[in-house]
C-alpha cells in the first residue's frame, strides 16, 4: 500500500469513530442511568408561563353630597297653604280675601312659634273646616282652632279674643302648653290633640274607660268611634300628612 493510500484509510477510520461517538452521546442524552442499571425516559422541562399583572383600576373621584333641599320662603308657604285650602274645600264660601288672610295667619303664627305648619293646617281642618270666622255658640270656642276661654286663660291670652291672628296663636300656644305640662302629651301628638279637644279632665276619664257615646263632648264621641262622629285626632294627622309641602318643623313624640 502506498503512503497516500494509508493516509486515506486512516482518515476514513477517524471519521467513522467520530460518528460512532456522536451517536452514542445522543443516545445517552435520552436516557438516565439508574442505580440498578436500568434507564428511564427523561421528562422534558415544564415551561411555566409568566403571569400577566392585573392592571390596578383608577380610583373613582369622590362623589359630592347632594345639596340640601331648599325650603320655601314665607310668601311661597302662604301660597301653598292657600292652594291646600282650596284643594280640601273646592266649594269654599269665604271670599278669596278671607282665605288669603287665613293662609297668612297660619304661616305667620307657625313661624313665630316654631310650630309644624302641616299639623296646624290639619288641626284647623278638623276643628273648624278651615273657617277663619268659626264660632261655636254653645261652648264659646272661637277661631280656626276653636280656642275656649279656659285654653286662653292657660296661656295668658285675654278673653274674649277679637283678633284672628291671636285666636290662632292662642290655639298653637295651648298645644305647646299641653306638650310641656303632661308627659303623655310630650310623648304623643295624638294624645296632645285628644287632651286639647276633650279637656284634661275628660281625657283622664276617657283613658280610664269611664266615658261612652252618651258623652256631651263631641271629641270624646269621635275618639270612641261613635256613629255619626268624624274621627278627630286621626283626621288631623291624616290631613297634615296629606300635605307634605306644608311640613316645616318636625313633630314631637315617638308617634303621631
Amino acid at each position: 500500500m502506498t503512503r497516500d493510500g494509508a493516509k486515506t484509510v486512516l482518515l476514513v477510520g477517524l471519521v467513522g469513530a467520530g460518528l460512532v461517538l456522536l451517536t452514542n452521546r445522543a443516545a445517552a442524552a435520552r436516557k438516565v442511568a439508574t442505580s440498578g442499571g436500568s434507564t428511564v425516559p427523561v421528562t422534558p422541562p415544564v415551561t411555566v408561563p409568566t403571569p400577566i399583572p392585573t392592571p390596578t383600576p383608577a380610583p373613582k373621584p369622590p362623589t359630592s353630597p347632594a345639596p340640601p333641599a331648599v325650603k320655601p320662603g314665607h310668601s311661597a308657604l302662604v301660597d301653598l297653604v292657600q292652594q291646600a285650602i282650596y284643594k280640601e274645600l273646592p266649594q269654599r264660601r269665604l271670599s278669596p280675601l278671607a282665605t288669603r288672610e287665613l293662609a297668612v295667619n297660619l304661616v305667620g303664627v307657625c313661624e313665630r312659634q316654631a310650630y309644624p305648619l302641616d299639623l296646624a293646617f290639619g288641626h284647623a281642618y278638623a276643628e273648624s273646616n278651615l273657617q277663619l270666622l268659626a264660632h261655636n255658640s254653645s261652648s264659646g270656642a272661637t277661631g280656626p282652632l276653636q280656642v275656649t276661654a279656659i285654653a286662653a286663660q292657660e296661656v295668658g291670652t285675654p278673653w274674649p279674643i277679637e283678633s284672628h291672628v291671636i285666636q290662632l296663636e292662642a290655639g298653637v300656644r295651648y298645644m305647646k302648653y299641653l306638650r310641656a305640662k303632661f308627659p303623655e302629651c310630650a310623648g304623643s301628638v295624638r294624645e296632645t290633640l285628644r287632651t286639647y279637644g276633650m279637656g284634661r279632665g275628660n281625657w283622664l276619664k276617657y283613658k280610664a274607660g269611664e266615658l261612652g257615646c252618651d258623652s256631651s263632648v263631641s271629641v270624646v264621641r269621635a275618639e270612641l268611634g261613635c256613629t255619626g262622629n268624624r274621627p278627630y285626632s286621626a283626621t288631623v294627622i291624616a290631613m297634615a300628612q296629606r300635605h307634605p309641602e306644608l311640613k316645616t318643623t318636625a313633630w314631637w313624640g315617638s308617634n303621631p
